[in-house]
């Protein structure tokens, strides 16, 4: 197996770091190695694996300032990954690893994102770190062309809440609204927006972009709807996603309706719907993920249904709208589609008619 562990850097400049990402491969290719996991045998395997880590690394180690092993984010990952789709890019790789590691399709990203965060994750086990880096992991839970570029007809189903799972955490989300003679629950306005955040992943299907793109005007009144209560958000258009307008489920419009109540009080600055700070700063990603998942955490849902997050309420609130009798058509416009294949997982899903709210 010796010529299958590959000498992956010829230039030892700095030293430091290139033994740095040299020891992470070869710890992460040993333990796929071994008789617990066994988990890559084929030479052709090891082979791919190692020309797109090499790849990967030489790019951080080319980068002013170097890009370090444990200070990898999720913007350096998306930077490289962007590097490689544009064909100009691709066609100055070295020929030897054109075909191999120059030019990237949504496959390929996919691919390298879980190679990445699987590195990483025997690294810190390897060095008995508190926690891995989940750069990678968070970047491909936020791009759903990548996060499902690698699944086929049979494990391309979409994670999803069943209803009496949906049912608990619209009611953890209702719980805190203020009631006639009764205030809200007593909790930070972060805490509160965090909730918000993911009652329109459930009660709207919208992605985590779709979320920290929303400004102030994004929530809707219609005549005849509650009083005071958004019936619909406009997403504005960013990147590939279209410009549209998504329903909001009543009860995630009484948690929204709430939200621009307690905004206003606390004189948030700034035009985002969900700032991060006081003073109107964007929300990142990092901090939005880590927010949804404490919330789902909270609301006494099954922990295994914590992993996938916002998409799987997403994929939730599009199924619910499925079930109820809505085109697929209609249902891609709310979501903000493009591609009907993406719809065609839906229809292989199994879900209850049982309402969630």
């Amino acid at each position: 197996m010796a010529t299958q562990n590959l000498d992956l850097f010829d230039d030892a400049d700095p030293a430091d770091q290139v033994r740095a990402y040299q020891e992470a491969f070869d710890q992460w290719l040993d333990h796929q190695r071994t008789a617990a996991s066994r988990k890559i045998t084929l030479t052709s395997s090891i082979r791919a694996y190692t020309v797109l880590w090499q790849a990967f690394a030489e790019w951080c180690l080319s980068q002013s300032p170097v890009i370090g092993l444990d200070g990898i984010s999720e913007a350096d990952l998306g930077a490289f990954i962007n590097s490689r789709l544009e064909p100009a890019n691709a066609s100055r790789a070295k020929p030897s690893r054109l075909k191999e590691a120059g030019k990237f399709t949504p496959r390929h990203a996919w691919r390298l994102l879980k190679l990445i965060d699987s590195v990483l994750e025997v690294r810190a086990h390897a060095t008995g770190s508190a926690a891995p880096n989940r750069a990678a992991s968070t970047l491909l839970q936020s791009r759903e062309d990548w996060l499902y570029a690698n699944a086929n007809r049979r494990d391309a189903l979409p994670d999803y809440l069943a209803p009496a799972e949906a049912r608990i955490l619209v009611n953890y989300l209702s719980a805190g609204l203020p009631r006639s003679g009764r205030r809200g629950v007593d909790i930070t306005w972060q805490e509160l927006r965090n909730r918000t955040a993911v009652a329109l992943h459930l009660g709207s299907g919208l992605t985590p972009a779709d979320v920290r793109m929303l400004r102030l005007t994004s929530p809707v009144l219609r005549t005849g709807e509650e009083k005071g209560v958004p019936g619909t958000v406009h997403v504005p258009a960013y990147g590939d996603s279209p410009e549209r307008e998504a329903p909001v489920i009543k009860w995630a419009g009484r948690v929204l309706a709430y939200w621009l109540q307690v905004r206003k009080e606390q004189k948030l600055a700034g035009d985002f719907l969900f700032p991060a700070t006081r003073t109107g700063k964007p929300w990142g990603k990092v901090t939005h993920y880590d927010a949804v998942k404490a919330v789902l955490e909270a609301s006494g849902i099954d922990k295994s249904l914590v992993e996938g997050g916002a998409y799987r309420l997403r994929h939730t609130f599009a199924l619910r709208q499925l079930r109820r009798g809505k085109s697929p058509d209609l249902v891609a416009k709310w979501l903000g589609v493009v591609e009907m294949r993406v719809m065609d997982r839906y229809r292989r899903v199994d879900y209850s008619s049982e309402r969630p709210d």
